[in-house]
């Protein structure tokens, strides 16, 4: 077949390990994050193509180990467990430190929500099955844009050291719906979205208080489907259907951000089409620096799918946001 070229920033090859994607891609994305920017990282790809492996790691006993107060990290650890121990590193490092020259003083807030998207719906993953209330988003008028966007009810804790990250970790894992396909028998049948945000007081002397915010989003997407590959039937097949519903309109939003020069300013978005669009807008044109990695399946019946994700990944490399200091 004809040869394709592609333009990336990056590609790891068999041998790469989670350690070298983290350092290469995802690290120095964390540290524009600890200056007040907003950061968005997102593993794409089909089905069983290994985002969740690239994104939490290959067991939940992994995480429990890394995620102990003093503990290292495992050299399969995926991620999301690696910008914890980031942040917390930098946290511990800063908090209540005295700049002698300005006198500025730091202290830190970190909370964490977490959530899937699953059929279209909205679900807490750190709270109950029975206890879910209606989560709606919502925008919020008091935000420096006015324009940020939030998610009503939805649950979030404060976090103060890796075992409330490990915690959280194994009850979002617990609770998101997950089923057995002919592809992969622990298959995500739903979008997972963890967001820290983290808030940085400066003390200034002699002027009083600001604050620094950083939202940073950490995402698992569902993989592609097709329903002739996945043997799905039933719940399985509908859940595909709306996976795939949702993945196409992440592609429309796509397509219209690099489709007229100038991006979201240039013509109309279609965020509102999907939940998962609108949940992520400022991520995708916006005020964000936003990471997207193109997981690809070596696997020979997997061609087709492949070459149409290293497609999509293209098209999203073209996508310009907007990011700026988050300073109030």
């Amino acid at each position: 077949k004809e040869r394709k070229g592609y333009n990336f920033d990056t590609v790891f090859g068999t041998e790469a390990g989670q350690r070298d994607v983290y350092e290469t891609a995802v690290g120095p994305l964390i540290e524009k994050c600890l200056e007040g920017y907003n950061g968005c990282v997102f593993a794409y790809g089909q089905t069983a193509s290994g985002k969740t492996y690239t994104m939490a790691g290959p067991s939940a006993g992994l995480v429990h180990e890394s995620l102990r107060d003093g503990a290292s990290l495992h050299q399969d650890i995926g991620i999301i467990s690696r910008v914890v121990h980031q942040l917390n590193a930098y946290v511990k490092a800063h908090r209540g430190r005295v700049d002698e020259a300005s006198g500025n003083c730091v202290d830190f807030v970190v909370k964490v929500s977490y959530l899937e998207i699953y059929n279209e719906t909205l679900v807490d993953l750190l709270v109950d099955k029975d206890k879910q209330e209606s989560l709606k988003i919502r925008m919020e008028p008091d935000s420096t844009s006015g324009k940020d966007l939030y998610v009503q009810n939805l649950s979030e804790r404060t976090i103060t050291t890796l075992t409330d990250y490990r915690r959280i970790l194994e009850t979002g894992a617990r609770n998101r719906t997950t089923g057995e396909t002919n592809m992969n028998e622990a298959s995500s049948r739903s979008h997972a979205i963890l967001t820290i945000t983290l808030d940085q007081y400066l003390i200034l002397a002699q002027i009083g208080t600001a604050r620094k915010r950083s939202k940073i989003h950490l995402i698992d997407l569902a993989g592609s489907e097709r329903a002739d590959a996945t043997g799905a039937t039933g719940m399985r097949l509908r859940e595909g259907a709306q996976i795939n519903q949702s993945l196409s309109a992440l592609g429309n939003v796509i397509a219209a951000l690099t489709a007229t020069p100038g991006g979201a300013a240039g013509r109309h978005v279609p965020y509102r089409d999907s939940k998962l669009t609108y949940l992520l807008s400022d991520s995708l044109g916006g005020n964000a620096l936003t990471l997207m990695i193109t997981c690809c399946s070596p696997m020979a019946r997997n061609y087709a799918e492949s070459l149409s994700t290293m497609r999509f990944a293209e098209r999203v490399k073209k996508v310009q946001n907007k990011a700026v200091v988050n300073m109030d």
